[in-house]
């Protein structure tokens, strides 16, 4: 299909040719016998004013038809002329009764061209004198025999170069169409692969067709990423439900054995599946916002950033079991309300998982056109081989632990992609054993594009 889709854009282009060339060919077919019929007939009309001129100086001799002959002679011998005075013809030349006056047909608007139908086009001019009247025709034959060439001329000429044109316009556009016929073929082999990792060549020109193959290898390249991505992401939530899952299951065959008999097994597994069902829910909802996340478009409006920090930060320092310090300017940027409110809840929630003592610490000051956010701990920190991986869905430094304060990995993932959508960045700085500190950084005003 693709193949025939290609040879009948080359026969596209082709024909375009030959039809513009005929076209062209036509147009100045019409201009040269224009132009040549022209002169030629400026010529003839030259020609008979001038004999005009001579015969009316020999209307007053005495043998006419002598004088008459002489002018004629031998240059304008095919001349029909005719000399009348008061009705009475003094001196004609050549065979007048060969031409049938019945069969004479005035071509429209030039009344000075007669046609006959066997002697051919005429051009005719009267000259009056005292009394009498000169009718000069002048057969045109040669004229138009000379035009009948030139049209040949025209015409072989024309149809040659329309044949050879067509084939060299059909070889030439193949062969510029040839990487593009190439990338076609490469893109048809890859209809119905699960390999992803396939790529098309790049020709080196024409430029545009470089460009394509690029962007297209790019657009591959990227859905390369976000299969690996949602293939990760899957499994890694596949094994994050599966895990309280079968503790689930663990428990509860726990309590059919021993819970009736005993209580504090019975209560020891109740908790537990209290635990892990937060935990899955815990799970759930941050794979859904991130669902939500990547269908859903972020909405812009002006809102007052330090109202949603403070009312955020006030909410934690009920539960929080180390002092917070808030040192927050007023500032009003253009975002998403409930996507910077996350952003704020998440880092909160990550400084308060793993800070048992010491504090947190929150800035929100605003520098050029920039707003900064920072939240700094005491905590256990991260390993420095571990901060480039920490942004990633489900990756968590220290598991066990991880699981004992209840964290999925999800979180940080999450605020990077809220902040991301903001046009901003966030970064981490952090050292064992002293603590973390995460920096937002967001463009205080935003267009919807």
């Amino acid at each position: 299909m693709r193949n025939q889709q290609s040879q009948s854009l080359l026969k596209q282009f082709t024909s375009w040719y030959v039809w513009q060339f005929i076209t062209a060919l036509v147009i100045i077919g019409l201009v040269v016998l224009s132009a040549i019929g022209f002169f030629l007939l400026e010529g003839t009309q030259d020609e008979v004013e001038v004999i005009e001129e001579q015969l009316l100086k020999i209307t007053d001799e005495s043998d006419i038809q002598q004088a008459l002959e002489e002018v004629l002679y031998p240059d304008n011998s095919d001349y029909e002329v005719e000399i009348q005075k008061d009705g009475e013809i003094l001196a004609q030349s050549g065979d007048e009764e060969e031409l049938d006056l019945s069969d004479e047909w005035n071509v429209p608007i030039w009344n000075q061209y007669s046609w006959y139908k066997e002697e051919g086009l005429f051009y005719k001019q009267d000259a009056t004198f005292s009394n009498g009247v000169i009718h000069i025709k002048v057969p045109l034959e040669d004229e138009l025999e000379f035009l009948q060439l030139i049209f040949i001329v025209l015409l072989v000429t024309g149809l040659a170069s329309i044949l050879l044109g067509s084939v060299l316009i059909y070889q030439f556009t193949k062969s510029r169409l040839r990487p593009l016929l190439k990338i076609t073929t490469e893109v048809s082999r890859m209809e119905g692969s699960s390999d992803l990792q396939k790529r098309i060549s790049e020709p080196d020109n024409p430029k545009e067709l470089k460009e394509l193959a690029s962007t297209f290898n790019q657009l591959l390249q990227q859905l390369e990423e976000q299969f690996e991505k949602e293939k990760r992401f899957v499994s890694n939530a596949s094994h994050e439900l599966r895990t309280p899952l079968t503790s689930f299951r663990g428990h509860l065959n726990l309590i059919k054995r021993w819970g009736k008999d005993d209580p504090a097994v019975l209560e020891s597994s109740l908790q537990a599946l209290d635990d892990e069902s937060s935990r899955m829910k815990h799970i759930l909802e941050q794979m859904l916002t991130i669902a939500r996340n990547e269908h859903q478009k972020t909405t812009l409006e002006k809102m007052d950033l330090t109202e949603i920090v403070d009312h955020v930060v006030g909410q934690f320092e009920s539960r929080l079991h180390v002092p917070i310090t808030a040192h927050l300017e007023h500032i009003e940027v253009s975002g998403d309300r409930e996507q910077l409110r996350q952003v704020v809840v998440i880092l909160l929630e990550n400084a308060q998982r793993y800070t048992m003592e010491g504090r947190i610490t929150v800035d929100l000051k605003e520098i050029e056109d920039r707003v900064t956010l920072k939240i700094s701990d005491t905590g256990i920190g991260i390993p420095r081989n571990e901060l480039p991986k920490i942004f990633s869905r489900f990756y968590r430094v220290d598991k066990n632990r991880s699981r004992e304060t209840g964290g999925t990995g999800l979180g940080l993932s999450i605020a990077k992609e809220f902040v991301e959508n903001h046009h901003g960045t966030i970064e981490v700085a952090s050292e064992e054993g002293i603590g973390s500190t995460f920096t937002v950084s967001l463009p205080t005003m935003l267009s919807e594009s």
